[in-house]
C-alpha cells in the first residue's frame, strides 16, 4: 500500500513537471475590426515656402534692423547691406541725367547755334529774295539782263536748300539728345534700384528662421543672410519623403494618417495636395506634401514624425495578426497541439497589411492560432499556450504595462 502510494505521489510530480517543462506558444483568436492597408514614410512639418534673404551686391552689411524668431511683414526692411560704389554710380547718373535734360532742352546750346545758323540765312533769303524781285522789275522795263535774274534766283535756290539741310541737322541732333536722355533716365532707374536693394526687405509675412549674418560681415552677391517663411500652423505642410518604389502610389487628394513624435498618442490625417516630380539625387526618395485636417497650434517648423498613405480602407472584416502567417502557413493549437493549414486553398486570405490580415474563410472564432515562431520540431508535440487578448494581438488596443511606481 506504502509503495502504491510513493508511485501515485511521484507518477504526480512527473506529470507536473511534464506539465511545465513543454514548450509554450502564444495563441491568439480570429477577431473583427478595421483594417487599413497602406505603405509607410517618414516626414517633417515644413512651410509651403522658405524665402531666402539674398544680397544684390557685394558690400558690408550695416546694419541688421531683425533677428531669429521675429516676426515681419512684407516689404519690412531686414537688412542694409552698403557699397560706395554704387552711390557713387547713383550721384553720377544724376548729375549725367541734368546734363541731358539740358542738352535736350529748347534753347540748349546744342540746339542754339542751328538756331543761329538758321536765323541768318533765312534773312540772308530775304535778301536774295527782294535782289530777284527788283532783278525781274528791270528785266520786265528792259532796263536788266535775264542773267543777272537768273544768278540771284540760284542764290535763292541756295539758300533755300542751306537752310533745309540746317532743319534736317536740328531734328537730327534734337533726336540724339532725346535718345541720350532716355538713355540717361534708364541708367539712373538702374543705379537707383542698386542702392534701394541694398536694404533686404521681406518678400512675404512671416517670421526669420535663422540668425542672421552679423553686422559688419562682408558679404558677396547672391550670399544668403537669413531665411525667412510663413510658420502660421494653418498654412504648414507636412512634407514627406516617399521611396521611389512607393512614389507610384501617391495620388492627389489621397488619405494620409500622420504621428509626430512631439504629439505622442495622437493621429493626424490630412490629404496629399502636391507631389514634387523629381527625387532628391542622393536619398532617391521623392517629396510630397500634405496638408492637414486639424493643424494643432502648437505645430512648428522641424516637427518629424510617420505618416501611412492609405490605399484601401474596410471597416469592419475578419482579421487575425499577420504576424500569424509563417512561410504561407496557419499555424493552431489543438488538443494541446499544433497543427498546421495552408494558408491557401485551406485558408482564404484578404487584404494584409503591415500589422493585421484580413480572413475571408477557414478560420472560425473558436480556433486558437498559434503567434509563436513555429519550427518543423514542434509540429504534432504537446505544447504548452498562452492567449493573449485578440484585439492587443491585432493592434486595436495597446497591452496595459504594470506599474513600476515605488515611491512611498
Amino acid at each position: 500500500m506504502f509503495v502504491a502510494l510513493i508511485a501515485l505521489v511521484l507518477g504526480g510530480v512527473g506529470w507536473g513537471v511534464y506539465r511545465f517543462i513543454r514548450p509554450v506558444v502564444t495563441v491568439t483568436k480570429v477577431i473583427e475590426g478595421p483594417l487599413i492597408r497602406a505603405f509607410y514614410a517618414t516626414g517633417t512639418i515644413s512651410p509651403v515656402r522658405e524665402f531666402p534673404i539674398r544680397t544684390n551686391a557685394a558690400g558690408t552689411i550695416v546694419k541688421v534692423l531683425v533677428d531669429k524668431g521675429a516676426r515681419v511683414k512684407e516689404g519690412e526692411p531686414l537688412a542694409i547691406v552698403s557699397e560706395p560704389t554704387l552711390e557713387f554710380a547713383l550721384d553720377r547718373a544724376r548729375a549725367e541725367l541734368l546734363e541731358k535734360e539740358q542738352r535736350a532742352a529748347e534753347g540748349s546750346p546744342v540746339l542754339a547755334e542751328f538756331d543761329a545758323r538758321l536765323k541768318a540765312n533765312r534773312e540772308v533769303l530775304e535778301i536774295a529774295q527782294r535782289e530777284v524781285g527788283r532783278n525781274q522789275n528791270m528785266v520786265d522795263q528792259n532796263a536788266g539782263t535775264s542773267f543777272d535774274l537768273d544768278r540771284a534766283l540760284d542764290r535763292v535756290k541756295q539758300l533755300v536748300g542751306e537752310i533745309g539741310s540746317i532743319e534736317s541737322q536740328r531734328a537730327s541732333r534734337k533726336m540724339e539728345t532725346q535718345r541720350e536722355l532716355a538713355v540717361a533716365q534708364a541708367v539712373l532707374k538702374v543705379a537707383q534700384w542698386n542702392v534701394d536693394q541694398q536694404t533686404l526687405r521681406a518678400p512675404a509675412d512671416g517670421v526669420v528662421l535663422d540668425r542672421p549674418t552679423s553686422q559688419g560681415t562682408r558679404v558677396a552677391v547672391n550670399e544668403v543672410l537669413m531665411k525667412v517663411a510663413d510658420i502660421e500652423p494653418s498654412r504648414l505642410v507636412m512634407r514627406a519623403a516617399v521611396d521611389e518604389e512607393d512614389v507610384t502610389r501617391v495620388r492627389a487628394a489621397q488619405e494620409v494618417q500622420v504621428s509626430l513624435y512631439s504629439f505622442a498618442g495622437r493621429l493626424f490625417t490630412g490629404k496629399v495636395v502636391r507631389i514634387y516630380d523629381q527625387a532628391d539625387p542622393s536619398r532617391r526618395t521623392f517629396e510630397i506634401d500634405i496638408a492637414l485636417d486639424q493643424p494643432d497650434p502648437l505645430f512648428q517648423p522641424g516637427m518629424t514624425g510617420e505618416l501611412a498613405f492609405i490605399l484601401e480602407r474596410k471597416p469592419n472584416v475578419k482579421i487575425i495578426p499577420t504576424q500569424a502567417i509563417q512561410q504561407n502557413k496557419i499555424y493552431l493549437f489543438r488538443d494541446g497541439k499544433i497543427t498546421s493549414i495552408d494558408a491557401t486553398p485551406g485558408i482564404v486570405i484578404g487584404t494584409s497589411a503591415i500589422d493585421r490580415t484580413e480572413i475571408i474563410g477557414g478560420l472560425t472564432g473558436d480556433d486558437q492560432i498559434v503567434l509563436s515562431a513555429v519550427s518543423a520540431g514542434l509540429l504534432g508535440k504537446s505544447v504548452r499556450a498562452v492567449a493573449v487578448d485578440p484585439r492587443v494581438a491585432v493592434g486595436l488596443e495597446k497591452k496595459e504595462k504594470a506599474s513600476t511606481n515605488t515611491l512611498k
